[in-house]
């Protein structure tokens, strides 16, 4: 692995101390852990600039026009445009279960994957060899919610071609999620936030459908929308089941190294905590954390640490239980085996603990 210098470690230890991090958790007690979190919520919120998108689109009302569905068997599939601001739009796809429901919601942000994000998701290739990818990588993760009984939603994710603000000069490097970034940063915006924003949109339109048991939702995304699914599950307290793929590690490691791409970059977030401090803002909802084994995104040892961090703050509220890290096989991807399993797990929990409720 790469080094820098002496002088150089020595400026990245200064910048990243734990003592400059505002929101790193330091509780002992479930009532720690929840004066913690009723205080680090909102300023996650504000740090990625969600609440300014708030501010600043008060009034605007979201609203979503769906095509005609596709039947497909099993499952129905739409086509649907979320109109996310006044000029965006976010295209995704709907599947839906035969029957009437309802079914719990499933949303599918994903990670760089070229133009064809979008539909990898819902098992739609353009080439034999995206075909192949998404069936060796577990990659149409739509169609396998289906199979266990969710409606799922698969959107194009911000910043990632077709929705973005393009490079249409060639400035900001091979990846249009950089000019989508700048774009962000000079409005006072981050990208995160914008994703957060729009699954936000997506979970208000999903929850008003009739078929729709809008009181259980499951997110999961691999790579950057694995990072989206963190934080809008940090953001959002709808969100049920978190399950996040290949995305999850230290933010800077000991080395001074950056390990997610720029377009998750949130400035000044190392004055609120370290990557664990956000997803410990899940807690005690459920949550589990895929990594890779040969994945050369993610240091193994930057991963334990910030697995070790998210594990205490869970056993700290109480529900260390709620919290499940694997390790896939082989590289950055979808490992239905262990992702299947523990949502299905969770959502006999969730149902056993309502019917408990109902009783009492």
């Amino acid at each position: 692995m790469s080094e820098y210098d002496s002088k150089i470690k020595s400026h990245l230890n200064r910048l990243y101390s734990v003592d400059l991090r505002r929101f790193a958790f330091h509780g002992n007690s479930p009532e720690e852990f929840e004066s913690w979190s009723a205080a680090a919520r909102p300023a996650l919120r504000e740090i990625i600039g969600l609440n300014r998108m708030y501010r600043e689109m008060a009034g605007f009302e979201s609203s979503v026009n769906m095509n005609d569905p596709e039947d497909l068997g099993d499952c129905t599939r739409q086509k649907g445009v979320l109109q996310a601001e006044p000029a965006f739009e976010v295209p995704f796809w709907y599947l839906k279960p035969k029957g009437t429901g309802p079914f719990p919601a499933a949303i599918f942000p994903h990670g760089h994957y070229g133009t064809h994000g979008l539909d990898y998701a819902v098992g739609i290739a353009a080439s034999p060899e995206m075909h192949k990818k998404i069936v060796d990588e577990d990659r149409d993760v739509a169609v396998q919610a289906v199979r266990h009984g969710f409606a799922a939603i698969a959107p194009s994710t911000r910043g990632f071609l077709p929705t973005c603000v393009p490079d249409i000069n060639g400035r900001h490097g091979e990846l249009d999620c950089r000019s989508h970034f700048m774009h962000c940063l000079l409005a006072g915006r981050t990208l995160i936030g914008e994703r957060v924003w729009e699954l936000q949109r997506l979970m208000d339109w999903v929850t008003r459908q009739p078929e729709i048991d809008g009181a259980t939702i499951l997110m999961m995304g691999n790579s950057g929308g694995g990072v989206a699914t963190l934080y809008a599950t940090a953001c959002d307290e709808r969100i049920s089941i978190a399950v996040a793929s290949c995305s999850f590690c230290t933010f800077v490691g000991k080395s001074g190294l950056i390990h997610h791409c720029d377009c998750n970059a949130v400035p000044g977030i190392m004055r609120f905590g370290e990557f664990y401090d956000v997803a410990g803002l899940i807690a005690p909802r459920y949550l589990q954390i895929v990594n890779g084994r040969t994945d050369v995104l993610f240091p193994l040892d930057e991963v334990e640490r910030a697995v070790a961090g998210l594990q205490n703050i869970y056993r700290v509220a109480g529900v260390p239980a709620a919290f499940q890290h694997e390790y896939g096989s082989t590289g950055h991807r979808f490992y239905s085996d262990i992702i299947w399993q523990f949502v299905d797990n969770a959502m006999r929990e969730i149902k056993a603990s309502r019917a408990l409720s109902e009783e009492t």
